[in-house]
């Protein structure tokens, strides 16, 4: 098997540094992916191989459509691990209107993994009871990373609703899903 654990090391020491970048919409964005990762590996191994029956055919319709959507979500938010990381630089780097523009892109990204975050938890509900009863365990857990990640999406875009003073429209949609999706 190979380690894995050498390649986050950086990541991680980098991250628990005080210092403004990687921090929380960079590590929302890791958990998003995390959680994305676990839900496809229960989808994969709940495709029926040799599907004999029409149930297990529509099923893996149904699995492979879902995966196919949520390959789309980890490919617009794999990137943005690294993309907040560079925004909130540029946020603490410049002033005035120059910080305002990277504040509203930094919040544009929150906002995009948010709104992933809620169209996973909709398809997830849809073909949950299709996943295997032995490899739930790791949709569930994806599942509850991609509840971690919109709730850490609430919390960035709540403080810099305070740091910056500028409210953002979105969060009390986000608090009504995360509720939602309990």
């Amino acid at each position: 098997m190979i380690s894995y654990r050498k390649d986050f090391k950086k990541y991680l020491v980098d991250l628990s540094k005080r210092q403004p970048s990687p921090g929380g919409g960079s590590a929302i964005c890791l958990s998003f992916c995390l959680g994305l990762s676990l839900m496809e590996k229960a989808i994969n191994y709940s495709i029926t191989l040799k599907p004999k029956t029409a149930k297990e055919k529509n099923n893996n319709i149904k699995l492979k459509n879902v995966k196919a959507a949520f390959k789309k979500f980890g490919n617009k938010v794999y990137p943005c691990i690294d993309k907040d990381s560079k925004l909130f630089d540029k946020v603490m780097k410049t002033k005035g209107k120059k910080r305002l523009v990277c504040v509203k892109l930094s919040e544009e990204l929150v906002c995009d993994v948010a709104k992933s975050a809620q169209k996973v938890f909709s398809l997830a509900k849809g073909i949950e009871s299709g996943i295997k009863n032995n490899i739930i365990s790791d949709f569930r857990i994806g599942l509850e990373s991609i509840r971690v990640s919109l709730l850490g999406c609430i919390l960035n875009l709540e403080a810099n609703s305070t740091f910056f003073k500028k409210g953002n429209k979105n969060i009390g949609s986000f608090k009504k899903a995360l509720k939602r999706w309990k």
